[in-house]
């Protein structure tokens, strides 16, 4: 009995070793931070955002976290702030409206590695349009009318250009020549259309009944319940390959993830 307690003690003992060693490990790799703020968070939600960076931190074998940063006119009081809490030697994903206070950082710290959600990577929305003219073909096909496309201004020509090619060649794929109508207000009278194709700029539209399929990381709960597909065109989903992309030197553009689809077509 002695030696089966003994013999437990040591299992237990080696186990624990492993655990320790293990959990060392994975705290002495280097760190990700992702930079945010509280009303990206109200938008895109805490605890999806919090689910995502665990996922990233299983996968990647190393911490991801979340930095909040604070809306303060003074650019070295928010400096400050993140140094404080950032370690000299972190992997920094920041969206590029932190591009600037980024670029600080890194000149303050040169171990510091930068990457830019929004330029050095991106959504490759030329491939989403197909997929996006998957779920608008039908509805078009069976109304007769066309699908529309809203242009915010955060996008680029060229961008809006391969949306529309792409997206075009897909309807036609499917049979509906007519193609898409280009608009750049958003009206509350939408029935001339079969399906309006938008960004986030633009969710004034909670009383409409025309089919919408969003590009936006906008959790389900502030959604019109005309919505009928979301695809999740932020970073959050990318962050293990933005990390490995970027070890590996590859330069590669994303795809948005579908997150919420349902059916318009009876």
């Amino acid at each position: 009995m002695i030696r089966g307690n003994t013999y437990k003690g040591y299992i237990i003992l080696i186990v624990s070793l492993i655990f320790f060693a293990v959990g060392c490990l994975f705290c002495s790799r280097t760190k990700v931070f992702i930079l945010s703020d509280e009303l990206e968070m109200l938008l895109y939600g805490k605890n999806r955002a919090l689910w995502q960076t665990i996922k990233a931190s299983i996968r990647l074998y190393r911490p991801v976290q979340i930095i909040y940063v604070p809306q303060v006119a003074d650019k070295t009081q928010c400096l400050n702030f993140l140094e404080k809490k950032i370690v000299s030697n972190s992997f920094i994903i920041a969206p590029v409206r932190y591009e600037s206070v980024a670029a600080e950082l890194k000149r303050k710290n040169p171990k510091m590695v930068i990457v830019i959600w929004g330029k050095d990577f991106s959504i490759n929305y030329q491939i989403d349009a197909k997929r996006a003219a998957k779920i608008a073909g039908p509805l078009a096909m069976k109304t007769g009318k066309p699908p529309a496309l809203f242009i915010p201004s955060t996008i680029n020509d060229i961008t809006v250009e391969g949306f529309v090619e792409t997206c075009n060649e897909s309807l036609r794929e499917i049979g509906f020549l007519q193609g898409l109508s280009l608009i750049t207000n958003i009206t509350k009278n939408l029935t001339n259309y079969s399906s309006v194709i938008l960004f986030p700029e633009e969710l004034s539209l909670q009383n409409n009944t025309v089919p919408l399929i969003l590009f936006s990381g906008i959790h389900k709960g502030l959604l019109p319940p005309s919505v009928i597909a979301v695809f999740d065109d932020t970073l959050w989903p990318h962050i293990k390959e933005i990390v490995t992309f970027y070890n590996k030197n590859i330069k590669k553009k994303l795809l948005s993830v579908l997150y919420m689809i349902k059916s318009a077509v009876n």
